[in-house]
């Protein structure tokens, strides 16, 4: 019912509002060819490394793994190369429609030509514009995962309804976007994912702020139809798929204030609701098998799972004439133990915020390659840095970080970055829930099995910025990471190594 009432109030008010306004369509475009030079040394972080034997008992904090002897870590360097271009058709005042697509995304220098793949051309976005006197209505694929500061953003394609109007100097936003749909061409009922998000932002010379406020009902993998995500593992290489219902909420409130030549701005993010929660009426015997399993590993009966996460940002900046400075603190809440009732992570920073290169930034090349030596898969880590999709994201951080810039030209800017970075919750050996042969089962080892230290490291950013002419600009980026303990995953005798790097980028825009 929810649908057929969504499609059709869609329809009804484009019918409304482009009748009248029928007029010559007008074309306009905007986009970017870039291309980027990466040289990554040693971004597994793996030393030269001598034979270590496992020491002492299996499941006890004074138990480590074996390591087989290693030389250090392999170092990287490539190019590549993406052309995005987006596009406007202007039916008339009222009305207009937006597409964006992405040609050779990524595609390195040397490889082999990419049509036929995604790689080649991606058109990733598509979605009409109808603009009413009382608001703006928006309704296909467009951007979705960012609101208030950059803190926390993942800029993503979204299919969406989206209505914003201004009431004075306030934007109110309401937002109807759909993650993921099952139903169509399948026998399955509601296995979807819809989220609706509310906004109230205040925008004025000086002061930008705002809430928003989101609902997630996600039943996508609620049915055996093959995307659950909870497996456990009933006997070594039998698993058992226990399917579950998910309802998110979230709010999200942000300020950002100038005082002259002084500028702060906050950003915080809370998340609570049910993560999991489980049908016992009809999947009441994977629960038996499941809680059977998790007594056999020390662990309680099966129960639902809370969403308890949260994280925040405080930073103030200084600018005034050819020099800036700025200084802040962000702290991410982590999750270190996937067995337990609670889901206590927002998954990292987010891939948009960048701010230290090394540790945070998607664009670096570290995003999934950080940490990565052979020490990682053995305790049942990811690797990758604190932006999202690593094990390190997940655990969570608490980063300082200060910084500054000089601009000697107005189309040149030199800029400096200090941060230090720890762990919020750091995981324990055996983190996995890996299945089967692969993942010993799925069982984890005892929770007071060794845990990771929580020492990210201290880096250290050298950026220069060059507008060459009003469209090409230039950027270099020197990184250095003194590594902390963290990436030995919980072995004290892994050797590690630090890491460095250089990165350049010419992008022209038109």
């Amino acid at each position: 019912m929810k649908k057929i009432f969504t499609i059709t109030m869609v329809i009804a008010l484009v019918a409304a509002f482009t009748l009248p306004a029928m007029a010559e369509t007008k074309f306009s475009f905007k986009g970017t060819y870039r291309v980027r030079g990466f040289m990554l040394s040693n971004p597994s972080l793996q030393a030269d490394q001598a034979k270590i034997s496992p020491t002492g008992k299996l499941g006890t904090s004074g138990y480590t793994l074996p390591i087989a002897a290693t030389g250090e870590g392999p170092s990287q360097s490539w190019m590549d190369m993406r052309f995005r271009m987006e596009s406007t058709f202007t039916v008339s005042d009222r009305l207009a429609v937006v597409t964006r697509f992405d040609a050779l995304d990524n595609k390195r220098y040397g490889d082999p030509d990419t049509v036929g793949t995604t790689d080649n051309i991606d058109w990733d976005r598509a979605y009409m514009v109808v603009t009413t006197d009382f608001g703006k209505f928006q309704a296909g694929r467009m951007a979705g995962g960012t609101y208030g500061n950059v803190f926390l953003d993942t800029e993503t394609e979204r299919d969406r309804v989206r209505f914003d109007t201004m009431l004075d100097k306030w934007v109110i936003s309401l937002v109807y976007e759909k993650q993921v749909e099952i139903d169509g061409g399948t026998l399955w009922t509601d296995s979807d994912a819809d989220v609706y998000y509310a906004a109230a932002t205040y925008v004025s010379e000086d002061l930008r702020g705002g809430l928003l406020v989101g609902y997630g009902n996600v039943k996508a993998f609620s049915d055996m139809n093959g995307l659950q995500a909870y497996q456990y593992a009933a006997a070594p290489g039998v698993s058992v798929p226990l399917p579950y219902d998910s309802s998110l909420l979230l709010a999200d409130p942000f300020v950002n204030a100038n005082f002259g030549d002084f500028n702060i701005s906050a950003e915080a993010q809370i998340r609570w609701g049910k993560y999991a929660e489980f049908d016992r009426d009809v999947y009441q015997s994977g629960i038996t098998m499941i809680d059977a399993w998790r007594k056999g590993a020390g662990l309680g009966p099966q129960g639902d799972i809370d969403y308890d996460a949260y994280a925040w940002n405080l930073e103030g900046s200084w600018a005034s004439g050819p020099f800036s400075a700025e200084m802040g603190y962000a702290w991410v809440k982590g999750e270190d133990d996937p067995y337990d009732d609670k889901w206590e992570s927002v998954g990292g920073l987010g891939d948009d915020w960048g701010k230290a290169f090394i540790l945070t930034n998607t664009d670096s090349g570290f995003e999934g390659t950080l940490g990565g030596h052979g020490g990682a898969a053995a305790a049942g880590a990811a690797a990758g840095n604190l932006s999202s999709g690593s094990t390190a994201a997940l655990n969570g951080c608490k980063m300082f970080y200060l910084g500054g810039s000089y601009s000697p030209m107005s189309n040149l800017t030199i800029s400096a970055l200090f941060a230090n970075s720890k762990s919020e919750s750091p995981g324990y050996v055996g983190y996995s829930t890996l299945l089967g042969p692969t993942g010993n089962g799925g069982a984890p080892l005892a929770k007071d099995a060794r845990n990771f230290a929580s020492d990210h490291g201290s880096e250290y950013d050298l950026t220069i910025n060059w507008d060459i002419y009003d469209n090409l600009n230039y950027t270099f980026i020197a990184a250095f990471l003194d590594v902390g303990d963290y990436w030995q995953f919980g072995n004290p005798y892994r050797e590690l190594e630090n890491t460095w790097c250089f990165w350049q980028q010419l992008q022209l825009s038109f």
